[in-house]
């Protein structure tokens, strides 16, 4: 075989740097994405500070995840950025595609610097781009050779806030692997495998156990609904993070430590979801999360808080939205949910008009931008 043969035969390699990569949705995203890209992309996932659980778990089955701690604080280190820019270089790297700020620095100066192209990834709307931080994020987005948006109303305020031309932003929906979330028609089955009482009216949540995720208020209306009624509730806040403590301490305060529990992380966590009569969600902010998508693909009814993230994928009809400060009009739509099965099917039955995006068609989106900024 000559040279320009194994030329075109060897792989294009993609690097996704994170800082970690602990249970998230952008890396539980692109970890399902690389377990689909075509044979002629080879992902490489590198951690910049630590693996974290997901970055754990994927290298354990398989997947190419390195640790270059070249960010081992939040001081940016232009050192760190020469070795990650170093790195690409020794290991043949086409092309880098970050997904948040930090990442991106990283990610699109060290690209600069070892001539190759990158992708940045924008999850959440800009909403302020004043200060440093806006300073710095302006001149990644404007150096990478391509960025990539949730929906055409962000890539428009990309477009405008950073003038950038039009040709250089795209518009891509997060998407769901149908082969790991799908409905089941037998809940009491998964429920008996995960040790699930198979006759309680299950709620769950997905979620960093952090104050934007807004846990608070799933504890004050489940304080509300349980309050003088023997309906046979139980909710499961499943995650980890900093407010731990503050939620265990307020569940006992209300006396819910039978009916509100906060299992952790759960790996898969697609059981969990398929197990579940209802799925709730009422953060402050969301980007566009995966957990919605998630349960989406499971047919798990959803009351949702309406946030610009959350109407983004549900809809303004959507009939489980509520205010994320109203606790008592929270409790008043898990109280129906819970006892009228109508409710429950109308939002079943609304939900099924909506599209839930294609990991496959997501995928390949992907793959074909990569080849094509690769062969500039």
């Amino acid at each position: 075989m000559n040279h320009a043969t194994e030329t075109r035969v060897r792989p294009l390699k993609v690097a996704f740097p994170f800082v970690s990569m602990p249970v998230g949705g952008a890396e539980d995203l692109f970890l399902s994405v690389a377990r689909h890209l075509p044979p002629t992309i080879e992902p490489h996932f590198v951690c910049l500070r630590s693996l974290g659980v997901l970055g754990e778990e994927a290298r354990s089955s398989g997947l190419r995840v390195h640790l270059l701690p070249v960010f081992p604080t939040k001081r940016i280190n232009p050192f760190g950025i020469l070795k990650l820019s170093r790195w690409f270089r020794d290991n043949e790297i086409s092309l880098v595609h970050s997904q948040t700020y930090h990442d991106q620095l990283f990610g699109v100066s060290a690209a600069k610097l070892a001539g190759i192209p990158s992708v940045v990834h924008q999850h959440k709307t800009l909403t302020d781009l004043k200060g440093r931080k806006g300073f710095i994020m302006k001149q990644v987005f404007r150096a990478a050779e391509h960025v990539i948006s949730l929906s055409s109303e962000t890539r428009s305020d990309l477009i405008v806030t950073l003038a950038l031309k039009a040709d250089k932003v795209s518009s891509l929906p997060n998407a769901v692997d149908s082969s790991v979330f799908f409905p089941v028609d037998d809940k009491s089955a998964i429920r008996t495998s995960l040790k699930l009482d198979r006759d309680e009216f299950l709620i769950g949540s997905i979620g960093w156990l952090h104050s934007t995720k807004n846990h608070r208020a799933t504890i004050e209306a489940m304080a509300i609904v349980t309050k003088g009624t023997l309906l046979p509730l139980k909710c499961m806040i499943f995650g980890e993070g900093p407010d731990r403590p503050m939620l265990e301490t307020l569940i006992s305060r209300h006396r819910l430590d039978e009916c509100l529990i906060l299992p952790g992380r759960k790996r898969p966590i697609s059981p969990w979801i398929q197990a579940l009569d209802l799925f709730v969600l009422p953060s402050h902010w969301e980007g566009q999360p995966m957990a919605i998508l998630q349960a989406l693909s499971c047919r798990v009814p959803i009351l949702s808080s309406r946030i610009e993230g959350n109407v983004a994928l549900l809809g303004e009809r959507h009939p489980g939205l509520f205010n994320p400060e109203d606790h008592e009009g929270y409790a008043h739509l898990i109280e129906k949910a819970a006892t009228n099965t109508g409710f429950r099917s109308s939002i079943i039955e609304y939900q099924d008009t909506l599209p839930v995006p294609s990991l496959k068609e997501f995928t390949g989106t992907l793959a074909a931008l990569y080849s094509r900024l690769a062969q500039r």
